[in-house]
């Protein structure tokens, strides 16, 4: 075999190595966003409401019927007594809550001069025990949400977005000898 059949064979194999690399990098680039991503999912609709003022809890017993189900993530707003008409849904905090978990209901009417707000159901309630309007609620995301923020969530949580880095890092690695590789083809 003379020198240019040898860089013939040489170059061929470096393409297909070239090829197999670059299609390396795209798998795992995608699966890099993608595990970024679900970690970012996660975490978000718990960390960002409080900037913006809601609060989040997990809905215990709907009295309403436009809470999807229990355990969804309620939003809450907190308002002042005489802002609350009739018709808001309001988020009253549970008896048998750790204070996490709200029950939902309808006001029937308020007089803040009452000291306390009337709900559809026929019962009062003391403003006190009112965690606030309800203004949105997430029943999927939300709920694996406040789960990410026990002891094994946060671990898990953390290892999704530190495996996403790593393969991120490791992506950048085969796109520099990538590089080098096309480098020495056309040199």
């Amino acid at each position: 075999m003379n020198r240019k059949e040898l860089n013939m064979s040489k170059n061929t194999n470096n393409n297909q190595t070239v090829d197999e690399k670059k299609g390396k990098r795209t798998g795992l680039t995608i699966l890099g966003y993608v595990l970024v991503i679900v970690a970012l999912l996660t975490v978000l609709p718990v960390v960002l409401p409080p900037i913006f003022g809601y609060h989040t809890y997990l809905s215990g017993t709907d009295h309403t019927g436009n809470i999807s189900k229990n355990g969804s993530v309620v939003y809450l707003k907190t308002i002042d007594e005489a802002s609350y008409k009739d018709g808001n849904i309001v988020a009253i905090e549970s008896a048998d809550s750790s204070g996490r978990r709200v029950d939902s209901y309808y006001v029937d009417s308020n007089d803040s001069s009452a000291k306390e707000i009337a709900l559809r159901d026929g019962n009062g309630v003391s403003y006190k025990v009112v965690k606030g309007q309800v203004i949105a609620k997430t029943p999927f995301i939300g709920y694996l949400s406040q789960l990410c923020f026990s002891a094994v969530g946060i671990i898990v949580t953390v290892v999704i977005f530190a495996a996403g880095v790593a393969i991120m890092m490791y992506v950048n690695k085969i796109s520099k000898e990538i590089n080098t590789m096309v480098e020495q083809q056309t040199a």
